[in-house]
């Protein structure tokens, strides 16, 4: 929601994932996709978890929704807040029987949101941040694992294989590029900062998307590869960042957020 619009920012996005890489597809039909994109006789009829799949320009191509990427992000900088004493709330939604999380508050009021409720959002504002969708820079049958991976379910009580035990996962392959954006209202140095230090933990190896992070998928390496600043009033390109240019404010705003994060 726009209360006074001084500026749009456009951050572009590379991702590359540096495991397999899968995001549970919502459809059956998508299993039929893969199948078809595989070109393999299976073990199984079909596999249980497939890439999330959009169709562009008639191809296809693999997804990373922006709701992921978004909870990727909050999650992280709240950690990193909640370690610096900062308030950070916790949503309802997210509350279990065993109450507030240590170091945590109650969900943020609309009126009086902490850093994250802020640029992230919280019940009855929208957030200053907007994620959209990564999507793969080649089509579905160029980036799937050369074969389907097999995994076992053991059973965590009596460690025997459990009941539809053995899955059948056709994943997007390691090296495989993705590209997307983040757009921002009215963004500051801090957030900014605090964005670009997610993208450097991820070239480190430690950020994860998709499902069975726990099981050796999902690392992803991302990196920012230009950012647009336009002013709101009136609506014109104001600084473009790129390069060294860009390597140097990035290093600037994750500065501010390491200040705000020792004060």
């Amino acid at each position: 929601m726009f209360h006074r619009l001084e500026s749009l920012w456009m951050i572009e996005v590379k991702a590359v994932t540096i495991e397999p890489f899968i995001t549970q597809a919502a459809t059956e039909e998508a299993k039929d996709t893969v199948i078809d994109a595989l070109r393999k006789t299976l073990s199984k009829p079909e596999p249980d978890l497939v890439p999330l799949v959009m169709e562009e320009d008639g191809k296809k191509y693999a997804v990373i929704t922006g709701n992921s990427l978004k909870g990727t992000f909050r999650s992280i900088i709240s950690a990193q807040l909640t370690k610096a004493g900062k308030d950070v709330c916790v949503q309802d939604v997210k509350l279990g029987d065993s109450g507030l999380p240590e170091g945590r508050k109650e969900q943020c009021k609309p009126d009086n949101p902490c850093f994250v409720c802020k640029w992230f959002g919280t019940a009855g504002r929208q957030g200053a941040l907007h994620f959209g969708f990564l999507r793969s820079v080649k089509p579905l049958e160029e980036i799937l694992a050369f074969e389907p991976i097999p995994m076992i379910a053991i059973r965590d009580d009596t460690k025997a294989v459990a009941k539809r035990a053995f899955l059948l996962i056709a994943p997007v392959k390691k090296g495989v590029e993705f590209r997307g954006w983040i757009k921002g209202e009215n963004l500051d140095e801090e957030i900014l900062g605090a964005i670009a230090e997610v993208f450097e933990m991820s070239k480190a190896g430690f950020v994860q998307l998709g499902g069975l992070k726990t099981r050796g998928y999902g690392r992803i390496s991302m990196e920012i590869t230009k950012i647009e600043k336009y002013s709101g009033a009136p609506f014109k390109l104001e600084k473009k960042y790129e390069g060294k240019e860009l390597e140097e404010f990035l290093k600037c705003c994750r500065s501010k957020y390491h200040e705000m994060l020792k004060s």
